[in-house]
């Protein structure tokens, strides 16, 4: 369960000690409080803002004015755009978020690519706890706070959301300007009245 991970990461990184690779590279208008590591060959850019505990693997790059906190942890190459916020969330290896996105209490797996200003909800209008379909049901997570987990190579449209708990499947292709209210099996999708694939 994906957002089990999140909470044991969470636990992880409690003992995570602040640390700066001298091949990194932190512009000297960066902002890095608390336990940040910084991986071999990553790159944080002006005015970034990373509030610890978080991990940024190698040869990431963290655009300028991002805004990194709480729990999160860039694998290998992730590359961010300009004002992306990410709090709480795994993001694995080479995924790409365009920018002004905002991912929350979430995961996205290897090769996936968000396009800018792609959305994740983390938290339900009425304030219950984030429910999520899994195996035929719906499993009730106890969290109040919860984004969505996209799998790997999974490609986001320029302005989609995603709201809470949902599971974007690995592979599948959103068309810019989609919400994604539910899970749906992998494929291609396209606004056209309604969500349908094509």
């Amino acid at each position: 369960m994906w957002w089990v991970e999140l909470q044991r990461q969470a636990s992880k990184f409690e003992r995570l000690e602040a640390y700066i690779h001298p091949n990194a590279k932190v512009a000297p208008t960066a902002m890095l409080v608390g336990s940040v590591r910084v991986e071999e060959g990553a790159i944080i850019c002006h005015g970034a803002y990373i509030e610890g505990p978080v991990v940024i693997g190698k040869n990431c790059r963290v655009g300028n004015y991002s805004m990194i906190r709480g729990s999160t942890s860039l694998a290998s190459g992730v590359r961010l755009g300009f004002g992306v916020e990410i709090k709480n969330a795994i993001i694995g290896c080479d995924v790409s978020i365009g920018p002004q996105c905002f991912v929350a209490d979430s995961k996205i797996e290897h090769g996936a690519y968000l396009g800018a200003q792609v959305r994740t909800s983390n938290h339900r209008l009425d304030r219950q706890a984030v429910k999520v379909w899994l195996g035929g049901e719906l499993v009730d997570t106890g969290m109040e706070k919860l984004g969505c987990f996209i799998g790997a190579g999974a490609s986001l449209g320029i302005q989609t959301i995603v709201l809470p708990g949902r599971m974007v499947a690995p592979g599948s292709l959103f068309a810019p300007g989609l919400v994604i209210e539910k899970n749906l099996p992998s494929g291609r999708y396209r606004i056209k009245q309604q969500l349908e694939q094509f």
